[in-house]
């Protein structure tokens, strides 16, 4: 399994906390990757990629990409730090939190999962606090 991680930013990341919570919830899903590109940029360049990719003019938090259709995963995700921290602030969470969420979340995009109806968003959102209680549980140890 190969996880790499890349950013476009200044701004410092948890990287090992990202590789774990990557590894977490395919472990979860009983999933395997071959490979998975995380990229952390900037808003600028998600909403570039939101634009070409999917003809919406605006920044987002994440956009995944599933390059492949066979059992082990092969895929990228962009997040953009910038949107993540203005997420944080309006949840009322630190940025290593919310990143570390939308980190889940585009994993689990990856794997298949998808958020359009509320019942979707509800799975996602269920997991997600899954995976993030787990990863946290995991650092006090």
């Amino acid at each position: 399994m190969s996880i790499i991680i890349s950013k476009t930013v200044k701004q410092e990341l948890p990287e090992e906390k990202i590789r774990k919570a990557i590894e977490l919830v395919l472990q979860g899903e009983k999933c395997e990757a071959e490979e998975i590109s995380a990229v952390y940029c900037g808003d600028r360049l998600i909403r570039k990629i939101n634009i070409e990719h999917l003809a919406h003019d605006y920044p987002t938090d994440t956009i995944s990409f599933r390059l492949n259709s066979g059992n082990a995963i092969e895929g990228e995700f962009y997040i953009s730090c910038d949107t993540v921290r203005r997420n944080a602030q309006e949840y009322e969470s630190s940025f290593e939190n919310e990143l570390l969420r939308v980190t889940i979340h585009s994993v689990l995009h990856l794997i298949g999962f998808e958020d359009q109806s509320a019942a979707q968003k509800a799975e996602m959102t269920q997991k997600e606090n899954r995976y993030l209680a787990a990863l946290f549980h995991h650092d006090e140890k």
